[in-house]
C-alpha cells in the first residue's frame, strides 16, 4: 500500500477503494433507517439486524485499510491506537472501530464458550476486546450500531461519516512520521 502526500493532498488508493465499499454498504443502511422509521411492530428487530450485520461488514472494512496503513508506514499497533481523533469516551476512533471489528468478528466464537458452561469466562484478547468495548459501550444486541452511534456523536448512520475522521488519523500518522 502506497500513499503519496503532495502538498496537502494525498494519493491514497486504498482510501478511494474505502470510500466506495462503505458508499456501498451505506446504500443498504439508509434504505433499512428509513424502514425502521416508518416501521412498526416485530419486522424492526429484522431490519436492525440487517442494519448491525452491514455495520459490522464496515468495521472490518476499515479495520482492513488501518492495519494495511500503520503497517505501510511500519507504526506498530500500539502507536497507531494512540494516535487522534479521539473519541469521547477518551479512546482512538482506531482503537473503538478496532474493537468494533473484532467484536463483529468473533462474538460468535465469544457466545459459544459462554453458553457451553456456567463457568466458561473470556481470556485472552477475547476478554481484553470485551472489557474496552464494554468500556465504551454495552454487549447486547446491536453492539456495533451502538457504537457506531457513539463514534458518530448523533450524526446519522452512517459508514461514510467516519471517512473524515479516517483522513484525519492518516495524516496525523503523516506527522507523527514527520516528527
Amino acid at each position: 500500500m502506497v500513499i503519496i502526500k503532495i502538498d496537502d493532498s494525498y494519493a491514497d488508493g486504498d482510501f478511494l477503494l474505502l470510500r466506495r465499499h462503505l458508499s456501498l454498504l451505506d446504500l443498504e443502511l439508509v434504505r433499512l433507517n428509513a424502514d425502521i422509521d416508518v416501521s412498526g411492530g416485530l419486522e424492526v428487530d429484522a431490519l436492525r439486524d440487517s442494519s448491525e450485520y452491514f455495520i459490522g461488514h464496515g468495521f472490518v472494512a476499515i479495520q482492513r485499510y488501518l492495519t494495511a496503513t500503520r503497517t505501510g508506514f511500519g507504526i506498530g499497533m500500539n502507536e497507531a491506537f494512540g494516535i487522534p481523533p479521539m473519541t469521547s469516551h477518551g479512546v482512538s476512533l482506531v482503537t473503538a472501530i478496532n474493537l468494533g471489528a473484532n467484536y463483529w468478528k468473533h462474538v460468535e466464537e465469544w457466545t459459544e464458550k459462554i453458553n457451553k458452561s456456567i463457568d466458561a469466562e473470556l481470556t485472552g484478547n477475547a476478554l481484553n476486546t470485551f472489557n474496552q468495548l464494554t468500556a465504551i459501550t454495552p454487549w447486547r444486541e446491536y453492539t456495533c450500531s451502538n457504537l457506531l452511534a457513539i463514534i458518530l456523536e448523533g450524526q446519522r448512520l452512517e459508514l461514510s461519516l467516519l471517512l473524515p475522521k479516517i483522513e484525519e488519523w492518516r495524516n496525523n500518522i503523516f506527522v507523527c512520521r514527520a516528527s
